[in-house]
């Protein structure tokens, strides 16, 4: 008999009035989708980090759900759904502004597929796979089953919408109160079969302020060199959830600590404290409800190393070797480029962005000089790096503003606002040919 059958008496419910949790803060799309998979006669429960998140009265990111319908069944009972996934098929559902997911119970242990946000946005938007196999009868199991396949306790609490009430499998509720990140089942096995899980619990211990149960600690210690051999997708959709959390710096500070951070990203462990500033600035700017592009957000995690580059490639007259920075700065960027499979015009973004970067070290001189090179695609991508820079106390803040007037002046707003996203660069279209006449 498996753990999770032994379990099923042992689960601990919570009644509606015993808990926190109101449908008020949940996700008007959720609930929609845990309605009518119970009113076609399913099983559906809220999931994840939205039930942790809600119980500790924090905003969750989004809304998971799981049920007992398999995801052909899933998809014929939403229109503006997509089936996603390769080892593990699960459901998107599309609504204005908002995607809930939505997967099926399952047995195995084995991690799901990253989302597509991360693939859609790095390689390209992903196409909905005509006549797919069905996947195989034993990757599907029952609600205890799937909450011991989860990672962490405090991830594995379900809501019930019928009821209103929360479900625990695993010590979840025990170990939120006492303010614990602990893995479910032996810590060390589990983060074999999927190493970004201890980039996640640094992760999750930061966010929430939250202390690593020691044997999970212990693990994550005796596990780190396997972080190298982590699935690349995964290993960057956990590197930007991270940066774009508003806890980037204290995260990489952990990660460090752990050796965690020097073996996943080999090229930003030299110049650890620039960075620390540099995400302390993203961070900030995080709080106050910016969001940034992952070329953006990759970009800054280069940045040091390639201020490094142009100390080391300037002259006595203050000039760059422009050609010879470019050729050294891609045998930085292009192995962590294979590693993570980034698409070309990530690469591109990034490469030419922080490049640019050494255009705005002096400020402006003509304002034909600012329209060129504003009107770059990678241009919004350089433009949030000086101003972070310039926060992190990397650039001079007297440049930046005088670059920030010239381009107001340039965009024609001259109104003495400080200046956020750039103009839209222009896109190049083809001239029409006129036809031929015909001869008559």
């Amino acid at each position: 008999m498996s753990i999770a059958t032994d379990a099923q008496s042992q689960a601990r419910v919570l009644a509606r009035p015993d808990h926190n949790l109101s449908r008020q803060r949940i996700s008007h799309n959720a609930l929609k989708v845990l309605y009518r998979l119970c009113r076609a006669g399913y099983i559906a429960y809220l999931v994840g980090g939205g039930v942790r998140d809600l119980l500790l009265q924090r905003e969750p990111k989004d809304f998971d759900v799981a049920t007992n319908a398999r995801p052909e069944e899933i998809r014929r009972l939403f229109r503006n759904s997509r089936i996603i996934g390769r080892r593990f098929r699960l459901v998107h559902v599309f609504f204005r502004g908002e995607i809930v997911e939505v997967s099926t119970f399952r047995a195995s242990p084995e991690p799901p597929d990253v989302p597509d946000r991360w693939e859609e946005e790095l390689h390209g938007p992903a196409e909905e796979p005509v006549n797919t196999p069905a996947t195989p009868a034993e990757h599907f199991g029952s609600p205890e089953e799937d909450a011991f396949r989860r990672d962490f306790t405090v991830n594995s609490l379900f809501y019930n919408i019928t009821d209103f009430s929360i479900i625990d499998h695993v010590g979840g509720l025990d170990d939120l109160l006492a303010g614990l990140i602990r893995s479910i089942g032996p810590a060390e096995k589990r983060f074999e079969e999927d190493p970004v899980r201890m980039m996640r619990a640094i992760e999750y211990s930061v966010r929430l302020r939250f202390r690593i149960e020691d044997s999970t600690a212990a693990a994550i210690s005796n596990c780190r060199d396997l972080i190298v051999e982590a699935a690349p997708a995964r290993l960057g959709y956990e590197l930007l959830e991270a940066l774009r959390s508003g806890c980037s710096a204290e995260i990489c500070k952990v990660w460090r600590q752990y050796g965690i951070l020097g073996r996943a990203f080999p090229e930003v462990e030299d110049r650890h404290q620039i960075l620390g500033k540099i995400l302390a600035a993203v961070d900030a700017q995080c709080e106050r409800g910016r969001r940034f592009e992952d070329a953006t957000l990759l970009a800054c995690l280069l940045l040091p190393r390639f201020l490094d580059l142009v100390d080391e490639l300037t002259n006595d007259e203050g000039r760059v070797d422009n050609a010879r920075l470019m050729t050294e700065f891609r045998t930085v960027l292009d192995p962590m480029a294979g590693r993570l499979h980034l698409a070309n015009h990530a690469v591109h973004l990034v490469h030419h962005g922080l490049f640019a970067l050494t255009k705005l070290k002096r400020r402006p001189e003509r304002g034909r000089q600012v329209i060129k090179l504003t009107r770059h695609e990678y241009f919004p991508v350089t433009w949030k790096l000086f101003r972070l820079g310039a926060e992190a106390g990397l650039f001079s803040d007297e440049t930046h503003r005088a670059w920030a007037r010239a381009i107001r002046r340039v965009d024609g707003a001259d109104r003495g606002e400080p200046v956020d996203f750039v103009v839209d660069p222009v896109r190049r279209t083809r001239r029409r040919r006129r036809p031929r006449r015909r001869r008559q």
